[in-house]
């Protein structure tokens, strides 16, 4: 009797066993991008059909999205998430076939490029590099959801694919000029055509170096961190720049839309920076342009501090979105790297921040010992960081895109309307503690974020969150119908549904496409908003006019114009 007992344990064993080795997981999307969609997408995968586990990390060496046209070298690292289904195990041992999706975060413009270059042999998409150990235990990244230790059979399906979707807060044609102008010479005039219907001209910003395509990398001020960003060429439209293979088709597939927040640090110090409770757009711009230093120099603020302004890398989508928002737009002309050229055409500081200026600023002198300046800070998290430890005697000015992720633990923070407007609720409460953050008089994460100026148009920084993949990608649409079924409880964004205004679009004719080129992608919430029969959405549109859905129809109709007035790619 024993003996069987034991021949039937074995038996068990065996096919537990089997059935854990041979489970079978498909990756239907393995990408990364936008820092702005890392909780959404995680969130929302959950809601997939057949997916009900997660695990997710921290930036780590062993999870990295590889260019495999340059190397490890240009390795990017951030934090990731990887949603699969049990298939019929459970979520620690899953057993037949299953469904994998990945998402790394990492950066608009580096989302792109992931999913747009091409390497030698024509195979798209930068490498998904994963080495972690079967059995790691999650870092319970996605607010709200528990990791499961990840399995073998999960890292074997994502392991060394290559990426077929991005998520981005720009569109494809902006994450290419962000990469144009980052590559001109400092001072160089690049032409933007924007919405104005004329040529506008920026200046290159100098980080090209001796070898064709890749750049210099973009450094963090190391009061900040220690991270840096690759400087590296990508097409959308032809051919790789490097391997001359042509790039993949694409689509667009919008979201909603979610608001650049100004956040201020200390929240406490209110006779220093929160004295403040709004800033207007000029005075926003000669900040970031570092002009100016003091916190007096807002209304509200009744005692003179020094201000240091944080600044994200020129290749962010979030860098770009405010950008031609505030200080670069046509009102301001303006730049968040102003005066960072030197005379010989090369650039000034990298990092930004660092030298006798403390920062960089222009001619503002030292307050109480500390001298004012501007400091770059590279990626989401180090940003909300940087401006988190603000001080009585150091007071912070930076942005980021809201989120009740990017607000959580930022108790020292405080958020600013702009032009009176206020990004998040009907009524400016708490003094503008962030929701969620667990500051002092927290109003929470619920039904009073209602994003009400940003509907109505009339709050100045805001872009639509995109995601990037092939045309008519089922899984993509997948990913589309769950982000529809969080939007109640996230409160992070706006979806389609509410939102009755939308951006101008532009062409851009200095990153090499044609207006025959210009339309690609999904057309905005229903086929009748970019008008019935036009082609799809296309152009950049960082900083573009606001105008209404409804007004874009009517024009449509009463004019016969199909193009309308959202989609001027021409």
């Amino acid at each position: 009797m024993k003996l069987l007992k034991y021949l039937l344990a074995l038996v068990v064993v065996f096919f537990a066993i089997t059935s854990n080795s041979n489970a079978q997981g498909t990756a239907r999307l393995v990408g990364g991008g936008s820092s702005a969609l890392f909780n959404e997408l995680g969130s929302a995968s959950q809601a997939i059909p057949g997916i009900s586990c997660i695990w997710t990390s921290g930036k780590t060496a062993n999870i990295v999205a590889r260019d495999p046209r340059n190397g490890s070298g240009f390795d990017e690292q951030g934090n990731f998430w990887v949603a699969w289904g049990p298939g019929t195990g459970s979520c620690a041992t899953p057993a037949g076939t299953f469904d994998v999706y990945s998402y790394e975060q990492l950066d608009s413009v580096v989302g792109d490029r992931c999913f747009f270059l091409v390497d030698s042999g024509g195979v798209s998409g930068c490498t998904q590099i994963f080495t972690v150990t079967a059995g790691t235990a999650g870092a319970n990244k996605v607010p709200g959801l528990t990791d499961t230790a990840i399995p073998s059979s999960v890292i074997t399906a994502i392991q060394n694919l290559r990426y077929n979707w991005a998520g981005t807060d720009v569109r494809p044609e902006d994450a290419k000029f962000a990469t144009v102008r980052a590559f001109a010479p400092c001072n160089a005039l690049i032409p933007r055509q924007f919405f104005n219907q004329d040529s506008y001209f920026t200046f290159g910003l100098g980080y090209a170096s001796l070898t064709p395509h890749v750049g210099v990398d973009i450094v963090e001020d190391p009061s900040v961190g220690t991270s840096v960003f690759h400087v590296l060429d990508f097409n959308i439209f032809g051919n790789d720049p490097q391997t001359n293979q042509p790039v993949p088709a694409y689509s667009t597939y919008s979201i909603g839309a979610q608001p650049i927040i100004v956040g201020v640090a200390p929240a406490s110090d209110t006779a220093g920076i929160a004295g403040a409770t709004d800033i207007n757009g000029f005075t926003l711009t000669l900040f970031f342009q570092g002009v100016l230093g003091r916190t007096t120099d807002m209304f509200g603020p009744t005692t003179t501090r020094a201000v240091d302004v944080y600044v994200r890398e020129p290749l962010s989508g979030t860098y770009n979105t405010f950008e031609y928002s505030v200080p670069n737009g046509t009102q301001y002309h303006a730049s968040q790297d102003f005066s960072n050229c030197n005379g010989s055409g090369t650039v000034n500081q990298n990092p930004m921040g660092t030298g006798a200026s403390s920062g960089f600023n222009i001619g503002v002198p030292a307050i109480s010992g500390v001298t004012p300046g501007r400091h770059r800070a590279i990626g989401t998290g180090d940003m909300t960081t940087a401006i988190n430890a603000g001080t009585a005697t150091n007071n912070r000015l930076g942005y980021f895109f809201w989120s009740a992720g990017n607000a959580a633990s930022r108790p020292n923070i405080k958020y600013l309307k702009v032009n009176g407007i206020d990004p998040l609720q009907d009524t400016y409460t708490a003094n503008g503690i962030l929701p969620g953050s667990g500051g002092v008089g927290d109003p929470g994460v619920g039904a009073n974020i209602t994003f009400s100026g940003l509907k109505a148009g009339n709050y100045p920084i805001w872009s639509v969150l995109r995601l990037v993949g092939s045309p008519n990608n089922a899984f993509i649409g997948n990913m589309l119908t769950a982000l529809n079924t969080i939007t109640g409880s996230q409160h992070d964004f706006v979806p389609l549904s509410s939102l009755k205004v939308w951006h101008s679009h532009f062409f851009i004719n200095s990153i090499g496409m044609t207006t025959a080129q210009a339309a690609t992608g999904n057309t905005i919430a229903t086929a009748n908003d970019l008008c019935t029969g036009t082609t799809a959405e296309g152009g950049g549109d960082a900083g573009g006019s606001v105008v209404t859905v409804a007004a874009n129809k009517d024009f449509c109709s009463d004019f016969n114009v199909p193009q309308g007035l959202l989609n001027k790619t021409q």
